[in-house]
């Protein structure tokens, strides 16, 4: 067996014990909810982890790309790279533009 299939069966065996201690009321699910609705903007944070992650898991993969074969996977990176950039410029310009219906701007 490889060792990312290792991995895999490894994480779905934790995920499928987390799901059945929530389900048992051994995790305290409902207080985790209630403090994630409390943090502001929790899914603008998120979308900016994750595009980050993202565009540095791309910029490694395509480094790797460019060390194993040396071809230059510059097209590859850019429309990667281009995808996760408009998703922060739209994030962006929602909060630039929006009405200050959650904030005070003026």
């Amino acid at each position: 067996m490889r060792a990312a299939d290792l991995t895999l069966a490894a994480g779905l065996l934790l995920a499928g014990l987390c799901v059945a201690l929530a389900a048992l009321g051994v995790i305290p699910v409902r207080r985790w909810f209630a403090r994630l609705r409390a943090v502001p903007h929790l899914f603008a944070k998120s979308m900016v982890l994750w595009c980050v992650a993202c565009g540095t898991a791309a910029s490694v993969y395509a480094m790797r790309i460019l060390s194993r074969t040396g071809h230059d996977p510059a097209a590859l990176l850019g429309v990667i790279l281009a995808f996760f950039g408009g998703e922060l410029l739209l994030m962006c310009l929602k909060t630039v533009l929006k009405n200050g219906k959650d904030d005070n701007h003026d």
